[in-house]
C-alpha cells in the first residue's frame, strides 16, 4: 500500500527536481520493479552517474513512499507484494518494439516468433489510441528483405526456445550441428551459456561435450534440436567472459579494398557477412570497404570471385594469401 503522503511527496518531487532527473528516477523505479535485486553499482553504470548520486535517488523514492529494501552484499528490491501502476509505452519505445519484431521474424523459428508476436500485442494492447495509429502506420513501411543467406537455414522448431530453457535451467540439450569446413554434421551434447550476434549472425556460447571445450555454434547451422533435461556437470564462467576469451585470442584483421560499384552492388548482402564495417566513396566512382576479420584464408577466397573488379589497399598478408592461392589453381 502507498503511504498516505505518497501523492503530496510525489508532487514536491515532481515541482523541485529537473526533469532529467524525473526520467531517471522513472527509469531505476521500473529496474527496481523488473529484477529481483539491482545493486547500487549496476544503477552507476547504466546511467552514469555516482554512487552518492546512487544513494540519494533511492532515498527520494523512499520519501515519495515506495518501499525499498537492501540485502548486504546482494542489492535492492521492492518489498515483496507491492506494485507499480500499469506503465505506458511510448511510441518510440513501441517503435523500437516493431522494429525488433520485424528482424526476429526473418531469425527465429516460428515457435519463438509466435511467443515474441504475443509480447507484441500485450504491448499494443497497452498503447493509447494515438500510438496505435502511429505503430500501424510505421508497420506498414518497415519491411525485412532477406534474398541472401550464407548458410542452409535449418530453422528447426524450438531452436531458441530450448536454447533459453537449456540456458535459464542449466541443462543440457542436443543438436545436430553442420560444421562449416566439410559440411559433416554431427550430434552434440551442449551446454549452452548465452548468445551473440556477429556479422547478422546469432551464435550460442556453450561447453561442447564432445570437444570438451568451449565452442561457439552459429544457430543456422543448427539442423535439430532436442532437451537432454541432465543438469550441468560443470561451472562455468559468464558467457561475456567467454565471448572476450573468443574474441581476444584470435587475431583480428583489418582490411580495405577498392572496389567498382557495380562489384559492390552485386556484393548484396553477403559483404556483410565477412565483415564489412565501413564504405566510403573514392576516387573515380570507386567504393572504399573496410572489414574486420578472423581469416584472411577465408576472405581472399571470397575475394577471388571479383578480383577483376578490386583492388587490396591492406594488409599486405592479403595480397600474398591470394597470391598463394592462385598458384594452387590448376585450369
Amino acid at each position: 500500500m502507498k503511504s498516505p503522503g505518497y501523492r503530496l511527496s510525489l508532487c514536491l518531487i515532481l515541482t523541485y527536481l529537473r526533469m532529467n532527473k524525473i526520467e531517471r528516477l522513472s527509469a531505476i523505479l521500473i529496474k527496481l520493479q523488473s529484477r529481483k535485486y539491482i545493486t547500487a553499482q549496476q544503477i552507476a553504470q547504466q546511467f552514469g552517474i555516482s554512487l552518492r548520486t546512487v544513494y540519494r535517488d533511492l532515498r527520494i523514492l523512499e520519501e515519495s513512499g515506495v518501499p525499498l529494501t537492501a540485502v548486504p552484499g546482494t542489492g535492492y528490491a521492492l518489498v515483496d507484494g507491492y506494485k507499480l501502476p500499469p506503465l505506458m509505452f511510448t511510441a518510440s519505445e513501441a517503435i523500437a518494439f516493431l522494429m525488433a519484431e520485424k528482424v526476429l521474424s526473418q531469425q527465429a523459428d516460428p515457435d519463438s516468433y509466435a511467443i515474441y508476436r504475443s509480447g507484441m500485442d500485450k504491448i499494443r494492447a497497452v498503447l493509447k489510441a494515438t500510438e496505435k495509429d502511429v505503430l500501424e502506420n510505421i508497420e506498414e513501411n518497415i519491411r525485412v528483405v532477406d534474398k541472401f543467406s550464407g548458410t542452409p537455414e535449418y530453422k528447426p522448431e524450438n531452436i531458441l526456445s530450448l536454447l533459453l530453457h537449456g540456458i535459464a535451467g542449466k541443462e543440457t540439450v542436443i543438436i545436430k550441428y553442420t560444421a562449416n569446413y566439410n559440411q559433416k554434421v554431427t550430434c552434440r551434447a551442449i551446454e549452452p551459456l548465452g548468445f551473440s550476434f556477429m556479422s547478422n549472425q546469432w551464435y550460442v556460447v556453450a561447453w561442447c561435450k564432445l570437444k570438451k571445450d568451449y565452442r561457439i555454434f552459429k544457430l543456422s547451422r543448427i539442423r535439430k534440436i532436442t532437451s537432454e533435461g541432465n543438469a550441468f556437470h560443470r561451472i562455468h564462467p559468464p558467457s561475456k567472459v567467454l565471448l572476450e576469451r573468443f574474441y581476444t585470442r584470435d587475431v583480428i584483421h583489418t582490411i580495405r579494398i577498392s572496389v567498382t560499384r557495380s562489384a559492390c552492388q552485386d556484393m548484396g548482402f553477403s559483404k556483410f557477412t565477412h565483415g564489412l564495417t565501413q564504405e566510403e566513396e573514392g576516387e573515380e566512382g570507386a567504393v572504399i570497404q573496410t572489414y574486420r576479420i578472423f581469416s584472411l584464408e577465408f576472405f581472399a577466397r571470397w575475394y577471388l570471385s571479383f578480383a577483376d573488379k578490386a583492388t587490396i589497399l591492406e594488409p599486405e598478408e592479403l595480397k600474398e594469401t591470394v597470391r598463394e592461392l592462385l598458384l594452387k589453381i590448376r585450369i
